[in-house]
């Protein structure tokens, strides 16, 4: 450029350099005087910092045309950036949005501070020393790489020996190159010291980054685990002490899901994820301050890159997020039906329905199939273009950095380059995972706002409550008053109503029997009286006492239920006897059980009462240990709600017996399948459709010829069609055996005559076998090839996918080698050689991008190929085997609906990382 135009140029800050005509080196300020400065010069101005080396500025020659126009170029370019930052608003890139918008939740959302409320003193001083300690972890890595940048440079001067870059103003030749020149200065620590002393500065603060990091992530991770217990405690704690209509309202596995999905995401948001998010801001902001201090220029050439990047991550995450929904979705049908036969395989079985339900699981498992497919392509999209530009982001920077040396020699040195490089990638890439971490605390917030929710509602029946009346004696008399009810679940659907007309009436010592049809509201009396629920209208009393007004712990302890629904835990016979009294002692434990009927059977057992309960007790042994429960707080109301009804005759006659032995003494409620049982009942009240229809002895019902007379007429007429039914059986049964027993019997008469000749036959045969066992185990197919030949079908894909995964690996062993290349060349002399070598590795690294996205887009195609069609088969031949198991498969406890079902979701899917290009990028 020409003294003219310089001179032209620098006329336009005219009011700037009158400013700095009174430069005062003492002070070392350039804008001593900043009202002339316009506003964007003033911006600049706040932006830059104050100190400037003594070399940049000689005040004998500040006029010199040459630093007119530095000075001019570095405040237009300032000027040109703080015009073009107006214009950007990070919101509005979807990165910095969060990409899963979340869906309006009824409860309200929870503040940022209320997600920590259940912390104490000690969980506030661990978090608050992790917070500090992360911010200085990230605090450190400007720090590390200004010890590096000094590094490097020192390694450049080893190869410079004895000359060194200089100013503009030394130079002979004026030109936009720095030119090399005989070092005149002596020095005073040699270039071997120096790195020797920085070398000991950077280990100490990477032991001292290491042990910030230590702190943040172990205060963090043992305040939330702290945290989260209590939340679990108080939460599962407010569960037991809802009523029960609040359960009949709630979705099938939801309170699961809170207890188990909510609280792990709240345990997430704020563990580990919390001090990394401070880590990862405070390493974001000191490395960009940093790399803007030693070298804007080439740090702004990178920053105005980088959004493509930031923008490509962030649509991998919806892509990833939008095709793992539907993908799930989509094995959503076909779990349902492998549930849903799997859980009714005996009916399906009985109809032969195996070869169907296959073949509708297989049809269910295509979209599954396609979806997956599908989000390897996309994800694969994504990753090639990032990969991609990646490498071109690289190579401008390096490229233009290497330009810089050559003209602003003074301000970019090799190591400033390098430096700037590394720091900005660390940057971009902390801010990759800066939204991230911090999208796990607003999912951890909005689990919170549900839990914290569930917590602090309260329940209209707290079992746990010391409210309430607790009378020191209970006759047992029961009435109904004019009782309306329905459930919560059901609200328009009348369940009971009890008329002004005949209000029920239960008097204390007498058995009463509840008959009626299904649905007619028999067990809703029983739970009514147990104060599960609330009547709509109308009371309940207990000794002329509102049940409403009694203490419900009180109330309850005074009833003793056996219900048709076996309700034992798996524990000792003991505990389980003792959860009807919690304080009882081991005498009661076993008067109880000699009241049921269980005490002989317990003292057969191993280990008596101490044997834990399982598959070796029968159903009625189980059910006398639940009577033997309900007993030994000595009830003055029993409630028995088809407590036979799923025993055979054997066991319902004993239980039975032990029953009618308890009842004396004790107002007690009766509802039974069988009829016959209740006919020495003292009173039997007939309902239907929720209405007292009719109530006597059974003598007066039967004579009434009501709905007790047609219920026993009815169950009459099927006993016998039952009986009739077994006896035909039993005939057809005998004519078929007679036939197979002379068979047997023939079969057994021939193999005893060759028993003789047999003998050495079988000698040699077990040689044989053991021989063929021995070479079996010893030629037993590994695992890895079993899988890779039920995936042999889709060779092709993972031929494809293993020759661009292994490339995938080799490319970055070669950028490493590349990279020192690279820095190798901060010691070459010849600047034409270096500027060569320069275009090279630049045009190299194009190449190695363009190869590194085009082989992980064709790696991810490959492998989603044979990934979901080995699990779609695996998927298959699985669920063909489970449903042609015999019966006692089904009937082991590791093998229930649940756990199947999730070997067929989970286990197959994990096969698909055989066929990962992961394993082959290693």
């Amino acid at each position: 450029m020409s003294y003219s135009v310089i001179k032209s140029e620098s006329d336009k800050i005219n009011s700037i350099t009158s400013c700095l005509d009174n430069y005062e080196l003492q002070q070392r300020s350039l804008y001593k005087y900043t009202d002339d400065i316009s506003d964007e010069s003033a911006l600049h101005v706040a932006s830059i910092s104050n100190e400037f080396d003594v070399d940049h500025f000689d005040d004998n020659n500040f006029h010199n045309d040459i630093q007119e126009k530095q000075i001019e170029e570095e405040l237009n370019i300032f000027q040109r950036t703080i015009r073009c930052g107006r214009l950007f608003c990070l919101s509005k890139f979807p990165f910095f949005r969060q990409s899963r918008v979340a869906t309006k939740s009824k409860t309200n959302h929870l503040k940022i501070y209320q997600i920590f409320s259940y912390a104490d003193n000690l969980d506030i001083l661990l978090m608050t020393t992790g917070i500090i300690a992360a911010l200085i972890s990230g605090g450190l890595y400007p720090v590390a790489m200004y010890f590096f940048q000094g590094i490097t440079d020192n390694l450049a001067n080893l190869g410079e020996s004895s000359i060194k870059f200089i100013h503009f103003n030394n130079v002979t030749n004026i030109s936009n190159e720095c030119t090399i020149v005989s070092n005149k200065n002596n020095r005073t620590e040699s270039a071997h010291d120096s790195i020797n002393r920085l070398i000991k500065y950077y280990i100490i603060i990477g032991f001292s980054n290491i042990i910030c990091f230590w702190i943040a992530w172990a205060t963090w991770i043992l305040a939330a685990e702290r945290q989260v217990r209590r939340i679990r405690f108080a939460l599962f704690r407010n569960i037991l002490r809802q009523e029960i209509g609040w359960f009949d309202i709630q979705k099938a596995g939801e309170l699961n899901n809170h207890l188990i999905v909510d609280l792990d995401n709240i345990k997430d948001g704020i563990n580990y994820h919390v001090p990394q998010f401070f880590f990862l801001l405070s390493t974001t902001l000191s490395v960009v301050i940093f790399t803007l201090i030693i070298g804007y220029k080439l740090t702004l050439i990178f920053l105005c890159l980088s959004p493509v990047i930031i923008l490509i991550f962030n649509l991998t995450i919806i892509v990833i997020e939008k095709y793992t929904i539907k993908e799930v979705s989509a094995f959503a049908a076909a779990s349902s039906i492998a549930q849903e036969v799997l859980g009714n395989i005996r009916t399906v079985v009985s109809f032969h329905g195996q070869t169907k339900e296959e073949e509708r699981f297989a049809k269910n498992l295509i979209e599954t199939k396609n979806i997956g497919i599908r989000k390897g392509l996309y994800i694969g999209l994504c990753q090639c273009f990032s990969k991609i530009f990646n490498f071109i982001t690289f190579a401008i920077t390096f490229w233009y950095g290497h330009q810089l040396t050559q003209t602003d020699c003074k301000n970019y040195s090799t190591g400033t380059v390098i430096v700037v490089l590394i720091s900005c990638m660390v940057a971009i890439f902390s801010t990759l995972k800066f939204i991230p971490n911090f999208q796990n605390f607003a999912e951890a917030l909005g689990s919170a706002s549900y839990v914290f929710e569930m917590i602090d509602r309260q329940s209209k029946i707290d079992a746990m409550s010391n409210e309430g009346d607790r009378p020191e004696h209970i006759i047992g008399d029961i009435e109904f008053e004019n009782v309306t009810f329905t459930f919560p679940a059901r609200p328009d659907i009348p369940v009971l109503e009890i008329t002004k007309n005949l209000s029920l009436k239960i008097s204390s010592g007498k058995t009463i029997a509840l008959v009626g049809p299904s649905g007619c509201g028999k067990s809703t009396v029983i739970q009514l009286i147990q104060r599960f629920y609330d009547p709509n209208q109308g009371r309940i009393l207990i000794d002329g006492n509102d049940i409403k007004t009694l203490n419900v712990a009180w109330l309850r302890s005074h009833i003793g239920v056996v219900s048709q629904e076996l309700a034992l835990f798996t524990e000792s016979i003991e505990e389980n006897i003792r959860f009807g009294k919690l304080d009882a002692t081991d005498e009661e434990i076993q008067a109880a059980a000699k009241m049921a009927n269980a005490h002989e059977f317990i003292m057969t057992l191993p280990q008596n009462y101490k044997t834990i309960l399982g598959d070796n007790l029968s159903g009625g042994q189980k059910q006398r240990v639940a009577i033997a429960r309900a007993l030994i707080s000595n009830p003055k109301i029993l409630l028995l709600d088809e407590a036979t009804s799923a025993l055979d005759n054997k066991n319902e006659r004993i239980v039975q017996d032990a029953l009618d032995k308890v009842k004396a003494g004790r107002t007690t409620i009766i509802i039974a399948h069988r009829l016959s049982t209740i006919q020495n009942a003292d009173f039997i009240i007939g309902l239907k459709h929720g209405q007292l229809v009719e109530h006597g002895t059974h003598h007066d019902l039967m004579r009434s010829k009501g709905l007790y007379y047609e219920l026993i007429k009815v169950q009459n007429q099927r006993e016998t069609d039952k009986y009739n039914d077994q006896t035909d059986d039993n005939i057809e049964t005998n004519l078929i055996r007679q036939p197979t027993l002379s068979r047997r019997y023939s079969k057994l008469y021939c193999s005893l005559a060759d028993d003789s000749n047999a003998s050495d036959d079988d000698n040699n045969e077990k040689i044989v076998d053991s021989s063929f066992i021995k070479r079996k185990i010893r030629f037993r197919m590994p695992f890895l090839f079993k899988i890779l030949k039920f995936n042999a079908s889709e060779w092709p894909w993972i031929l494809i996918g293993t020759i661009c995964a292994l490339t995938l690996g080799a490319i970055e062993p070669i950028s490493a080698l590349l990279f020192s290349k690279i820095y190798g060349l901060i010691a070459e002399q010849d600047r034409d050689k270096q500027r060569y070598l320069v275009n090279v590795y630049v045009g190299t690294i194009f190449i190695l991008g363009f190869i590194s996205g085009v082989a992980q887009l064709l790696s991810n195609v490959g492998f989603s190929k044979s990934g979901e069609a080995l699990t779609m088969r695996m998927r298959k031949l699985t669920f063909a085997a489970m449903i042609r198991q015999d019966m006692n498969y089904f009937d082991r406890k590791e093998n229930s609906v649940g756990a199947l079902v999730t070997r067929l979701s989970s286990d197959a899917a994990a096969l698909k990382v055989f066929d990962s290009s992961n394993n082959f990028h290693f």
